[in-house]
């Protein structure tokens, strides 16, 4: 009898604790005290705080027991956020942490656009923020990029930043052709034409490819290097001024 009722006792304070979880929260919520007052935001640099604290568009009366992916889910409709976070720290604070998304490349719409990664056009002002990134085209120059295009060129253009930021920045224009190869024009108009994704691998053998040219033909300038075929490496000459003709050379 006496392990009965230990049992039956048990089970009352249980409920009481079960019910008390899900009650104390909302209780709490309803005081001023836990009333969202302070806001920290962590990786705006595009965005100004007010812009971020608007976008989250939080009510005065939110309180941190408050459910906090409402918060997340309207940051992440702004154009310039991909991701949110919002954690809560009590009495009063919440801690928004964004992900911008980074402009990767300019495309012509017919006015420059930036655009990030996934090819989405960002409403940043390229003048303001003094941008210096490639411009994305299609080969042939009469078409506009789909949206297949742009996304194979912005993600290549992001993934060769991160790769090799010293050769992207020498890169002032990318466009691909209907084969989906692409070319990348460098300074002084010389033409890299490769599959994507190019591997940092083949960009590097590829540049020491150049070096080696600009060694061994010191009156011609290479105008072309070709790496859409495997194990090859394909040089198109001109003659520096002064010389006879232009040849083509392989490697």
């Amino acid at each position: 009898m006496r392990k009965l009722l230990r049992v039956a006792l048990w089970a009352v304070v249980a409920g009481g604790v079960a019910l008390a979880a899900a009650w104390l929260p909302d209780a709490l919520a309803e005081l001023e005290v836990f009333r969202a007052r302070e806001f920290q935001i962590t990786g705006a640099r595009l965005l100004e705080e007010q812009q971020v604290l608007a976008a989250a568009a939080i009510s005065p009366f939110f309180s941190v027991f408050d459910d906090l992916t409402s918060i997340e889910r309207r940051l992440e409709q702004h154009p310039l956020i991909r991701r949110a976070r919002v954690t809560a720290r009590f009495p009063e604070t919440l801690l928004l942490t964004i992900e911008e998304r980074d402009p990767v490349a300019f495309v012509a719409n017919p006015l420059l656009e930036p655009v990030d990664r996934e090819g989405r056009i960002l409403p940043l002002d390229p003048v303001a923020l003094r941008l210096d990134l490639p411009i994305l085209i299609r080969a042939g120059g009469s078409a506009a990029l789909s949206p297949s295009q742009l996304r194979v060129l912005a993600m290549e253009v992001d993934r060769l930043a991160a790769d090799d930021p010293t050769f992207l920045a020498a890169v002032s224009e990318m466009a691909i052709d209907e084969r989906g190869d692409a070319i990348a024009v460098l300074s002084g108009d010389l033409l890299f034409r490769f599959r994507p994704p190019l591997s940092h691998r083949r960009l590097r053998d590829g540049l020491r490819v150049l070096e080696d040219a600009d060694l061994r033909r010191p009156n011609q300038r290479a105008t072309v290097l070709d790496l859409r075929f495997a194990d090859q490496f394909i040089v198109a000459y001109v003659d520096q001024p002064g010389t006879p003709s232009a040849q083509r050379g392989s490697r």
